[in-house]
């Protein structure tokens, strides 16, 4: 899974220049219809999807408590994601997710593909089960 120019950079300043990384408070998964690269774009807009908003991974809680803890260079998220039901005009396409420090903003950490993309119809809800989605370090 490709990290971010955030997290790259604030790992080589951890591990080579020993520069203290404060992590969010939270994390924020967002969607995407297309690989959002490095920049974080083609997020879901607000005008194809007006209820879209970013989740909370921890849904309020701990920040840990929204990841199980790192083993083999991976994690994967403890809590079902519930994200608002699908309120635009046409189906929507989401192909990728990405992790954010914010909930509007921020810095993008890590992005990935789905393993398999998702058409949201109007009404559609759009439900990440825990356990599903992972999160690996190449």
């Amino acid at each position: 899974m490709p990290a971010s120019t955030y997290a790259a950079n604030a790992l080589l300043n951890l591990f080579l220049r020993g520069v203290a990384f404060v992590a969010p408070a939270r994390v924020y998964i967002s969607l995407h219809t297309a690989d959002p690269g490095v920049a974080g774009t083609s997020e879901v807009t607000l005008a194809a999807w007006p209820d879209y908003v970013r989740l909370d991974a921890a849904q309020g809680g701990a920040v840990a408590t929204g990841f199980m803890a790192a083993a083999t260079k991976a994690t994967e998220n403890l809590l079902e994601l519930l994200y608002p039901a699908h309120n635009g005009a046409a189906p929507i396409t989401i192909t990728h997710f990405a992790i954010w420090t914010a909930a509007n903003g921020g810095e993008m950490i890590f992005q990935g593909a789905l393993t398999a993309n998702k058409t949201l119809n109007p009404t559609d809800e759009c439900i990440i089960h825990a356990g599903d989605l992972d999160v690996t370090v190449a």
